[in-house]
């Protein structure tokens, strides 16, 4: 079982779910707040991190705390790096200083989405935003401060907690009949309570390195939006599938997201499919 859980962005749709999923478990948590626990200042990591591991020697410390504003990133790389990458860095060497597990939560968007098929953890990165350069320089930050690191990339991610492209599609349909989704974007939609149970299993089984973690199967930004419709009984609404050209955007994201989870399937974390997993979040938002 896994020992105590810090969480870093325990605000945002991760941290939110991996809260719960800790506490459905009986698993012992702390949620600092980010004005608590900002990862971009050193004394104040340290200071809780040590305090943590005090309490916890056996605890782990995950980074479910990131900058996400992808286009604003464009605007603002500064930030954007000093979050996800020398923030993940210093949480990472805090984690080692401390004798913390540590666990980092990446992105699809280090890939430039080209391949014809899922990525795996052996592929390439090659991002194409300001975003996903910093997400990348991350992973390899904390994999330089900790070698032992459990580092997860997902994709899609939509939970409690934050603003997600399920809900988006859901608040545009209370006004308009006919929405416009993109549909030559392709990936593995995840739900963040499966995600924080997926890094809980792969702790439990001793895993460290780079491991991929999402819904299993994939589908296009319209599919998933006329799932969405679907499951909440809004089939009065249409989709009407357009290219992403159509909404130009600051920064490029991957065509292709869907990620290839044999790995951590592989120590036997399997993750639920997105549809099910889409179906269990649509129906808990009443």
């Amino acid at each position: 079982m896994t020992g105590a859980v810090l969480i870093a962005g325990a605000g945002g749709m991760l941290g939110t779910s991996l809260r719960k999923v800790c506490l459905e478990r009986g698993v012992a948590v702390a949620a600092p707040g980010e004005s608590d626990f900002d990862i971009t200042e050193p004394a104040g990591v340290a200071g809780s991190v040590r305090a943590f591991a005090r309490e916890h020697p056996d605890g782990v410390l995950v980074n479910a705390a990131a900058y996400t504003n992808v286009e604003r990133a464009e605007d603002e790389p500064e930030r954007a790096h000093a979050v996800n990458d020398a923030g993940a860095r210093l949480l990472a060497a805090e984690a080692v200083r401390s004798g913390l597990r540590f666990v980092h939560v990446s992105t699809d968007f280090v890939f430039d989405g080209t391949k014809a098929g899922a990525y795996t953890e052996d592929d390439e990165p090659n991002p194409l935003s300001v975003y996903g350069r910093s997400k990348l320089l991350g992973e390899r930050s904390v994999a330089e401060a900790d070698p032992r690191a459990l580092i997860v990339r997902t994709a899609w991610a939509f939970g409690e907690g934050g603003a997600n492209f399920p809900k988006k599609i859901l608040e545009r349909a209370r006004t308009l009949r006919s929405i416009d989704v993109v549909c030559d974007e392709k990936g593995s939609p995840t739900y963040t309570r499966d995600l924080a149970a997926g890094i809980l299993a792969l702790l439990d089984a001793g895993a460290r390195g780079l491991f991929h973690l999402a819904g299993s199967g994939s589908c296009t930004r319209d599919e998933l939006a006329r799932e969405v419709l679907r499951l909440a009984g809004r089939d009065d609404v249409e989709v009407v599938p357009v290219p992403s050209s159509t909404f130009p955007s600051k920064a490029a994201r991957p065509a292709n997201s869907v990620l290839d989870c044999s790995k951590a399937a592989a120590l036997g974390v399997a993750m639920p499919a997105w549809s099910d997993a889409l179906a269990r979040f649509v129906s808990g938002l009443g």
